[in-house]
This record gives structure tokens, sequence and C-alpha cells, in this order.
């Protein structure tokens, strides 16, 4: 179902002519500048018994609302679960359509349909989900208190799924990681996530059963430093971030259905929110990938060396710590991980990017929707800007969350490798951040 209509603008009276094309959540917040003034521009439809609109920055004029379009007004398209790539109006030509016609082509016969089959599935989970965001929040928070019984319960609500409500950590972490993987399943690849749960798991067994010294020197380096408590904290951070995310984030999901261009530039539009809404959400997650690398690191180094602390030399020296390598930028990480067992998706990660991000070397066009980043030095004068589109931006922190999400089961089975096979009676904060503060206070 689709709605067109000419809005006039608030502030400067200009109209515009707009096709609005329904989603199938309740609420659908859209918004775009105003092709005449830049003036934000915001159309909230609501799917009740009959479709309503909240309009802001328009004049309510009905008569203005109906009409076929001759032309002489700035065409807008706008839909909130598909990319948008029209610039002028043609009848038929919806963003649905435009949409489908984009996705990839397989020799196998209705492949097609069962990609949109797949997308639609997405968006019904995603639906259900995105007024519990805080709901999530507040049950992760439970995680860190001291009435696990609740949390249990909360998350069996999340799940719909009966759990063991014991106070051992493994079923309360148990519960933790199912309520993640239910509750985010829109947002990743289920079968690659099972496949490298899987393997992982097997990985951490074999070198702790071949390699037990160096692994458990590993494991009391980062559960005495507090470090795998909260490195898991930051992780369950950022999940209710994503999740208040799913708006924008929907175009750039509809994108894993899409042929892949030559140039790899993804041009299309996304109908609501903006570039300034989500920079910080992709900075957090590189902070968090760079201390993750810790891990794999460690790991890597026991798989070749037998010693977390010991790195391949190069350049005719070698660091001497795995805390040398945590000092370390996130590019240089890279550098350092040789015949690595992780091999991390290079999409998810633009350095030049989140470091102009961090420094606040950013510039937005909305109406292109053009990010402009400046990685280089140069002085006073910005002069040597990089591009990158918004649709290209939420789908590379799309990625990054992905390999988050990956690299958090490592997490989660060094817990259960301390848990279940050690059997450590070892006390783990799993608040130790807060109890860092009050010691400081």
């Amino acid at each position: 179902m689709n709605h067109v209509g000419t809005f006039t603008c608030e502030t400067c009276e200009g109209d515009i002519d707009c096709r609005i094309g329904f989603s199938n959540r309740k609420t659908q917040p859209l918004s775009f500048p105003c092709p005449h003034c830049d003036a934000l521009i915001e159309i909230t439809l609501f799917l009740n018994d009959s479709p309503s609109f909240k309009l802001n920055g328009v004049i309510n004029d009905p008569e203005k609302r109906y009409g076929m379009f001759d032309g002489r007004n700035p065409f807008i398209d706008l839909h909130l679960d598909f990319p948008v790539w029209s610039t002028t109006y043609v009848p038929g030509h919806t963003p649905y359509l435009m949409a489908i016609q984009k996705m990839r082509k397989d020799p196998q016969e209705g492949a097609r349909e069962s990609d949109y089959l797949h997308f639609q599935q997405r968006l019904n989970h995603l639906n259900e989900l995105h007024e519990k965001s805080k709901d999530l929040k507040r049950t992760l928070r439970l995680y860190y208190g001291e009435n696990k019984k609740l949390f249990v319960k909360k998350a069996e609500e999340f799940t719909e799924e009966k759990l063991e409500r014991t106070l051992a950590m493994e079923d309360i972490n148990l519960a933790l990681y199912r309520l993640i993987s239910t509750t985010f399943l829109p947002f990743i690849d289920p079968i690659s996530t099972a496949t490298f749960t899987s393997e992982i798991s097997d990985l951490v067994v074999d070198i702790g059963t071949k390699n037990k010294q160096a692994f458990d020197d590993f494991m009391d380096e980062i559960i005495s430093t507090n470090f795998l408590a909260n490195l898991q904290r930051d992780c369950l951070e950022i999940y209710p971030r994503i999740l208040n995310a799913e708006i924008a984030l929907r175009p750039a999901l509809f994108m894993d259905f899409v042929e892949e261009q030559p140039d790899n530039r993804i041009s299309g539009k996304i109908s609501t929110k903006d570039f300034n809404e989500y920079k910080d959400l992709y900075k957090d997650i590189t902070e968090i990938l760079g201390k993750q690398l810790s891990l794999v690191a460690a790991i890597n180094n026991i798989i070749h060396r037998q010693n977390h602390n010991k790195f391949k030399p190069k350049d005719g020296g070698a660091l001497s710590s795995i805390s040398k390598f945590a000092d370390k930028t996130l590019s240089e990480k890279f550098k350092y991980l040789d015949d690595c067992w992780f091999k991390f998706d290079d999409a998810a990660l633009n350095t030049g990017a989140r470091n102009a991000i961090a420094h606040y070397a950013t510039e937005y066009d909305e109406k292109t929707q053009i990010i402009q980043y400046f990685s280089e030095k140069e002085g006073l004068k910005q002069e040597k800007p990089q591009e990158m589109f918004f649709l290209e931006f939420m789908r590379m922190l799309l990625i990054a969350f992905r390999e988050m999400h990956y690299l958090h089961h490592v997490i989660k089975s060094l817990f259960y490798y301390e848990f279940i096979i050690n059997k450590n009676t070892r006390k783990i904060s799993s608040n130790s951040k807060d109890e860092k503060r009050k010691h400081k206070q």
C-alpha cells in the first residue's frame, strides 16, 4: 500500500510531492529535509483500522494531501524497510518494487522469493521486539545484580523457553546467551553464528586440553584483572542500542539480499533519522572490537607458540605481552595476528571514518545523505575529505556489530571453560566496573 500526496513545508511554504510506502510496523517514523530550505520534515504513520499521519514541519492542508504529480514540485520517496533509489516520480516504481528488482538473482527457481520471505521474517521479528528495548536493558542489568532468579525469569519471558533457575553461573550464563540469541536473531546470520559458536567451543576445549598450563595462565590474567568480565559488560551494553537503531538498520538488513555493486558503493537512501544519530554507536562497537582482538591474539599465540604473551617477531622485535598488544591502535593490532584462527570481515572496519568520528571531523549532507570524513591530519584545513553514503555507513555498522557478536561468543566460551571444565571456585565478578567506582569513592 502507498500514500501519494503533496505536503507544504511549514518553514518556507514550498510544496513537496511525496510517495510513502507502507511497512507493516504499527508506528513508522519517517523524515527528510525540505528540498527547498533544508528544514526537517517528520511524518509518522500509524497503522490502525484506518491509517493516520502525524505531521511535524508541515502545514496541514487536506486539499493538497492527494492528487497526481505533474513534475512542478520536488519529489520524495519514503519507505521504512527498503533503501530508496528513486530521484523522480515514476508511476508504479515504488520503493518496494525497485528494491525487489535489485535483489540478487539465483539460478535456483524461487530463490528471490525465498530471500524476500526471509527478509519479511526479520521485519516481523523486529516489529515484535522494537517496543521491548527498555525491558531488554532492564533485564540485562539484572544479570549484574543480586537477584539472579529474577534475571532468569525475565529472560524466560523474552525467549518463551523454560530455563534452569539455579544460582550456578553456568545456568545464569545459559539464560543470558539464550536471551541474546533469541532477541537479536533478525540482525545476524543464525547458520554462520551457530557454526562459529560450535567451532570456538571446540577450539577452547582443545587448546585448554593440549596446552593446559598456557591456557590457564591466560585465563588467570583475563579474570584476575577483570578484563573478561568488563569486556562482557561492554558487549552487553551495545545490544539495547542496536535494538534502538532497528529503524535505520532495516534498509541495511535488506542489503543482505542485494547483488554487490562493483564499486561497493551503496547509494540508496534511508527514510528515517540520520548519520548523527548513530555515529557514536559505530565508534563504540569498534572500540569493543579492539578489546576483543586481545582475546583473539592471546588464543592465537597459544596455538602457534604455546604462550599467550608470545608474539611472532616483527621488524626485528616482538611484543612482550598481551598488555602491550592491548595498547596498540585498532589498525595496528591486525599486524600481530599471524596466520590467525579468526577471519575478520574487512567490511566491518573503516579506521579513517572511525577516527574522524572520534575527533569530530565529519560532515553530513541530509539531502544527499553523503557523509564526508576527514581522516588525514591537515592542521586548520580540511581539504581532503573521503565520502560514503549513509546507507553504506549503516551497512558497515551492522557488519561491525555482527563481528562483535561473533567474538562475544568467544567470551561466552571462555566463561564456560572456567565454570564447567575448570570448575573453578574463585569468585568472578560480573559487576567489576561498579566495584571499581565504589572503591575509588
